[in-house]
């Protein structure tokens, strides 16, 4: 196996095959990427076991004068690339066990696993046609999403987001029981009646493939994986094995008590306060009377932050309180100037919304005053 390739063409690749890999792992193959040459190109592999990622180097931006697979050290290649000059030549070579590389003065030698070692994700054989997305719009669904996801809950289906289906349209879903994220999009080529779950690694690492200016993705799922398609790149990762629970009983009803303001000023005032709340709770008051909304929070040092930003409110004043950082990032994803805030009482959820776009919604719970 033998080829030659800029570091312009293989840094970005190699990166984010790399980033897939765990840092800690207990079989040694699971730290090295798959190196395969072809008369197409090179492909590059790297696996978890949970999650695997493919990206090719097509034949035009890499010379093959000698095809064969072999595995290496993801990292300590990484580590090498990245460090050579730009616009250099890099040469590449498996002789027996080594893997060697060369550009200009420059040589080093690898240990190597065979390619036959590597831990391929058993993909069951896809017959549905994929359904297709921007890459922008996934992108979009996810990172509006995502936040709300948990971490080493019990609950293990909570770690992790919820894709529902329907007729021309996906809905992705996260919540960790005390708040609740869900955005949808239109979607060519989607059908009712499938909700499958991708695990909260499998998620932020979509998120971080996929670009903005993405073309085409094309996503298929069996019962056990989901496999996307965008550019040349393909990535596959196991799917939780549950069944999601209903979110919808935690949406509250409508409400006409309701405040509206700039989205930013609300998140720049709660960021401010944050800085003196309880590190522990991360709880917040919320004052709300005629035209005002007050925003107070303290700590265990008698420390402490009032700020009253204008909102458009004529109710019965309400008085309430969250976790600051969980209306921080529920501000944070969404993209309008303003925000509408629905409320009913003390002890009810609230529902934070664009007024102008309803394809995103955000439930968080109370916490005691």
């Amino acid at each position: 196996m033998k080829f030659d390739v800029e570091k312009s063409a293989l840094i970005e690749p190699l990166q984010r095959v790399v980033n897939v890999l765990e840092r800690r792992q207990t079989l040694p193959i699971l730290s090295h990427v798959l190196i395969e040459c072809s008369e197409s190109g090179i492909v590059l592999v790297g696996t978890d076991q949970e999650i695997e990622l493919s990206a090719r180097i097509p034949i035009d931006n890499v010379v093959v004068s000698g095809v064969g697979a072999i595995t290496v050290p993801g990292r300590k290649l990484l580590d090498i690339v990245r460090h050579l000059p730009e616009g250099v030549v890099i040469s590449c070579e498996a002789e027996a066990d080594r893997f060697i590389l060369r550009s200009q003065r420059f040589e080093s030698q690898l240990t190597t696993l065979p390619a036959s070692e590597f831990p391929w994700i058993d993909l069951a054989v896809i017959a549905d046609d994929p359904i297709k997305s921007s890459g922008k719009a996934l992108k979009t669904l996810l990172s509006k999403t995502m936040f709300a996801m948990a971490q080493q809950d019990v609950r293990y289906f909570f770690n992790g987001m919820l894709f529902e289906f329907e007729a021309g349209l996906l809905r992705c879903v996260a919540t960790n029981g005390q708040r609740l994220a869900i955005s949808e999009t239109s979607l060519e080529g989607s059908t009712a009646g499938a909700r499958p779950i991708l695990p909260r690694k499998g998620v932020i690492e979509l998120a971080r493939l996929l670009d903005s200016d993405a073309e085409e993705v094309r996503l298929q799922f069996t019962d056990q994986h989901v496999q996307a398609e965008f550019g040349l790149d393909r990535f596959v990762s196991k799917l939780i094995d549950a069944e999601y629970p209903d979110y919808t009983k935690a949406i509250p009803a409508s409400s006409d008590q309701s405040f509206s303001c700039s989205r930013n000023d609300l998140k720049d005032a709660l960021v401010r306060t944050a800085v003196l709340s309880n590190e522990v709770y991360k709880n917040v008051r919320l004052s709300l009377s005629a035209g005002q909304l007050e925003i107070f929070t303290n700590n265990p040092q008698q420390e402490q932050a009032i700020e009253q930003i204008s909102v458009d409110y004529t109710k019965e004043p309400l008085e309430i309180g969250f976790n600051i950082h969980f209306l921080i990032e529920a501000l944070s994803v969404m993209s309008g100037d303003s925000v509408r805030v629905e409320l009913s009482s003390p002890s009810s959820p609230c529902k934070l919304e664009d007024p102008d776009d309803s394809s995103a919604r955000f439930i968080i719970s109370p916490m005691v005053l």
